[in-house]
């Protein structure tokens, strides 16, 4: 059976493997008489998985979390305590150490310690999860873990060394872990003077003792996820002071009557003054707070507070707060501090992106590729080139008449063998189907010759393109043996954009010799140029009637894309080879797909300036960031989830699962959509979250036996009534009765722009409701009883204002400084255009923030929110000159700049006199130089002068480019 079932595991194949689990789990059959089985048969089992699921790179940890079940943990665990073959569990137990044979037993143990301790600390071959929420979320992502460290198997392991060593490797992995366990561990450190109570102490400070050389990449993990600072003080103290669940024994410990056991205590403050140590030397010296708009004060006054609610001990209380309030530079306390990307790991990157550079430069360029080719096509080759350089240029008779008679030795030459001069040739062999396609078009033939169905028959025929299309490396022969790798990238844009030229000529040829899927495959549903071209194929070919959803297994609400294909179809070695179908897609599939975290960034940044798809190739007037996902891809796909032909579905929309479509951010990604400039994006916007709105009103919970179905609701759904009272607000916002409801006047005219008549929102606008609703799961933040009570007020929102501005900023609340900071956040955020910068004009929100910023009892978190503004500000050439001519900016600039002594505020007062100077230098309103650059000049020359060159390079201050 044991072989039986390594056959499986053994065989790479993830289709057979993901069958048998879900079959039945056969592991736990292993498993379960493992403890008193034969020395042999239980370190096959354990090579067994080790070999055949931890370092089979074809499971995913999918397969693993369905593999290691709690229960399968559990069996694991006794493991540590083989006793050897018997025939009850109870027997083995009852042998003493004479009575059994110590180097099988070793042997045993060590073999289930290789297993466990990659399973619990590796993301790669294990069953860790990166965090991807807010650290007080108490590590629930890794909750099967902490159940285990938890499990009877696991009770005191500062007994064994095998399993202190695996304990200690698990929380290193999953350090949001450290406060339970340590919790659970409490009622073992009651004080006691005994040898077990001085062990447990010793195992807790050994633990506090591990982390002292990953802290610093520990910090930098917790200012990326936290919301806020006091969300980030938090969990540092749980580092640097006693955890909560601990804090009370240990305060009764040191002032214990036994001297051993206050000395024991001691050792465990002595290990978290160190901690707090080298916390705050990396405070002083990391340039990372700025990227949050903080400094190291704030944060340090933060700690005070909270001091003495974790450490009611006079004397120790007062060593910290010492530590607190010294300055420490030392960085050599930081130089054992191992980050999560290693010296040599950044040399490699540095270096691959170096030979990927070299290789690019290596590219042949345009007039070597045209002089290798034959004579009589060169002249061809040369006016395609200029048609590429100008796409105004029209092709001459003669070439025209020439390319159609040497059109087979043409397509030859351009697609025979696959090198670097393929990226140039797969360009002009598409600018030649599209002049040519176009005089099809125009003349209104009957025939198109030269036919391109010939190029997608051998495309789609052919192997290499195939790797093309699915990026895998290419390479290509060099005298001499040498084999030089041609970049994936612009050779995948130039095969996409001739298979965009072939849609545009042809579309049912090329769907007949391209794959759908394998198209839905190589796409990543980003802004890159490669993704781009790729969406407008597809669009092509959906306007033509070969939609994604005709796709074997695939319907409007399954479709998939990426990586995801791989695991639910088998591609063929071409691309005209239909793929099999390996399992069918669920409905919203998609969810799984999207990072949760980048959709909540792209809504907080998103692209206005994408447009809507159209036939025509017309490049984008702005460049796309690539990073972002595609709003004309996920939009429609969020409206297909949504839409159902069954009217059974509008009653009871139970098999749509809107819960995940808010907690994966989809809705809050519809509502940022409401800031494009384009009509149809708003449209396909609105429409999702039209129909959000009426399912979500028109869902009831899940039967559950002996629960009321009010609470069902509330357990299944809890958010759904204030994400519906939000949702409304927002259309009576929109609305044309906004006035009548308090939501203010709107003109016909949005902002005074003529570009927008259809009531978009505001990228201010857009983030603050945005923000809103994720405030929704954080009842105890300050900001969630704020936003409430402005949302309560009236039933409306006045989009022509910046929402409680005035009430935020002179706010008489004991946390006002919150709100300070939590409003000037949301503007620096979000100044994307002149509309945005006239809507926090006509707010007086840059009136109050010089005022604020020149205020001596500002707190320096507002003050760098402040900076972030003006830096986002000035990236508008527009409304630089308006800072300038009606809040007198330079001389603020003056003021501050040439006095400030601080790193961040170096960096962004660099970044503001060099966009206020490239404003006014590059200025196309009028042929004579405005004095204001004269004044900007002579700024940056005495600012340079006071801060010199070698303070810019030891504090590192450069310009901010994000």
């Amino acid at each position: 059976f044991i072989n039986f079932i390594a056959s499986f595991l053994f065989s790479g194949n993830n289709l057979l493997i993901r069958e048998l689990l879900e079959a039945k789990n056969p592991i736990s059959l292993l498993l379960n008489g493992c403890f008193i089985d034969k020395t042999e048969n239980v370190l096959l089992i354990l090579s067994l998985l080790r070999k055949g699921v931890c370092e089979n790179v074809t499971v995913s940890k999918t397969i693993r979390m369905r593999i290691f079940t709690r229960n399968v943990l559990k069996q694991l665990g006794y493991l540590y305590a083989y006793r050897g073959e018997a025939l009850s569990e109870k027997s083995a137990f009852a042998r003493t150490d004479a009575e059994v044979n110590i180097q099988t037993v070793e042997l045993v143990r060590e073999a289930v310690h290789s297993l466990l301790v990659p399973l619990v600390s590796s993301s790669l071959q294990g069953l860790v999860f990166r965090e991807q929420t807010s650290p007080d979320s108490g590590g629930k992502q890794n909750e099967h873990l902490l159940w285990f460290l938890l499990s009877p198997p696991m009770e005191n392991p500062f007994t064994d060394n095998l399993r202190r060593q695996l304990v200690s490797e698990c929380l290193l992995a999953c350090p949001s872990l450290l406060p339970p366990y340590l919790s659970h561990l409490s009622s073992s450190m009651t004080p006691r003077d005994t040898e077990n109570w001085h062990h447990v102490m010793m195992f807790v400070n050994e633990l506090f003792e591990v982390f002292q050389t990953h802290l610093v990449g520990r910090f930098l993990q917790l200012l990326e996820l936290s919301q806020d600072m006091s969300q980030f003080v938090q969990s540092v103290a749980d580092l640097c002071l006693p955890p909560t669940g601990i804090a009370e024994v240990l305060n009764t410990a040191s002032q214990h009557e036994s001297a051993s056991v206050s000395k024991t205590t001691n050792s465990i403050y002595k290990t978290l003054r160190k901690n707090m140590r080298i916390f705050l030397t990396w405070l002083h010296t990391t340039e990372e707070l700025k990227s949050k708009g903080t400094s190291a004060q704030p944060i340090v006054d933060l700690i005070s507070k909270i001091l003495p609610e974790r450490i009611a001990t006079e004397g120790w209380c007062k060593k910290f707060h010492k530590t607190l309030q010294m300055e420490h530079t030392d960085l050599a306390l930081l130089e054992s501090q191992i980050l999560p990307t290693t010296q040599e790991q950044g040399d490699a990157v540095v270096e691959e992106v170096k030979e990927e550079q070299t290789e690019i430069s290596r590219l042949p360029r345009v007039e070597e590729v045209i002089s290798a080719q034959s004579k009589r096509l060169r002249s061809c080759f040369e006016e395609l080139q200029n048609i590429v350089n100008d796409p105004s240029v029209e092709m001459s008779k003669r070439c025209e008449k020439k390319l159609i008679k040497k059109w087979p030795d043409f397509t030859v030459a351009c697609l025979d063998n696959v090198s670097r001069s393929s990226i140039i040739l797969f360009n002009h062999l598409a600018t030649a189907l599209r002049v040519l396609a176009k005089k099809y078009w125009k003349e209104g033939s009957k025939e198109f010759f030269p036919t391109p169905k010939a190029i997608s028959i051998k495309i789609g025929t052919t192997a290499v393109y195939k790797s093309i299309l699915f990026e895998k490396p290419i390479f290509e022969q060099e005298e001499g043996d040498e084999q030089i790798s041609i970049p994936t990238l612009p050779l995948k844009a130039a095969f996409l954009n001739l298979l965009l030229a072939l849609a545009e000529a042809d579309p049912n040829s090329t769907a007949r010799n391209v794959s759908i899927a394998a198209l839905l495959a190589s796409y990543k549903a980003s802004l890159s140029l490669c993704d781009l071209r790729c969406l407008q194929l597809l669009n092509i070919l959906d306007q033509s009637g070969h939609s994604p959803a005709s796709t074997w297994g695939m319907t409007n609400r399954s479709v998939l894309w990426g990586s995801r294909m791989m695991d639910n179809y088998l591609f063929g070695s071409t691309l005209s080879e239909a793929p099999q179908l390996r399992r069918e897609p669920v409905p919203g599939a998609f969810l799984s797909i999207l990072d949760a975290d980048k959709v909540l960034s792209c809504a907080l940044q998103f692209p206005v300036t994408r447009r809507c798809l159209s036939r025509e190739d017309a490049p984008e007037t702005e460049q796309l960031d690539p990073n972002q996902y595609d709003p004309c891809f996920l939009l429609p796909q969020f409206l297909h989830y949504l839409l159902s032909d069954d009217p059974e579905e509008e009653l009871h929309p139970n098999s749509l699962d809107l819960r995940s479509f808010y907690s994966r951010h989809c809705l809050v990604y519809a509502i940022g959509a409401l800031s494009s400039y384009s009509r149809s994006i708003r449209g396909f916007a609105k429409s999702v979250i039209a129909r959000f709105k009426a399912l979500s009103e028109a869902w009831k919970p899940t039967r559950m036996a002996s629960v009321p179905p009010a609470i069902a609701a509330m357990k299944q759904f809890p958010e759904r009534v204030q994400i519906n009272f939000m949702l409304d607000t927002l259309r009576y916002s929109l609305s044309k009765i906004s006035n009548e409801l308090g939501g203010g006047m709107r003109s016909s005219y949005l902002f005074g722009s003529r570009a927008d008549t259809s009531f978009r929102l505001t990228r201010v606008h857009a983030n603050f409701f945005i923000n809103s609703l994720m405030m929704i799961t954080k009842p105890q933040h300050r900001m969630y009883e704020v936003l409430w009570n402005r949302f309560l007020a009236k039933p409306a929102i006045d989009l022509n204002t910046v929402p409680d501005f005035i009430r935020m900023i002179f706010s008489v609340h004991k946390d006002f400084r919150v709100e300070r900071q939590w409003i000037f956040k949301l503007c620096a955020d979000s100044v994307n255009d002149t509309s945005d910068y006239l809507l926090l004009e006509k707010s007086r929100v840059y009136k109050y923030a010089l005022l604020l910023y020149s205020d001596p009892a500002i707190d320096t978190s507002t003050q760098i929110q402040i900076l972030r503004l003006f830096t986002a500000t000035t990236r508008i050439p527009r409304a630089c000159h308006a800072l300038t001519r009606f809040h007198a900016f330079p001389l603020f600039l003056y003021r501050h700049a040439l006095t400030t002594k601080h790193a961040p505020f170096l960096c962004f007062f660099l970044t503001i006199i060099e966009q206020m100077r490239s404003a006014f230098e590059n200025s196309k309103e009028g042929k004579a130089e405005s004095p204001a650059v004269l004044i900007l000049r002579l700024l940056c020359e005495n600012f340079r002068r006071v801060h010199d060159e070698s303070t810019f390079k030891q504090r590192k201050i450069r310009r901010i480019t994000a």
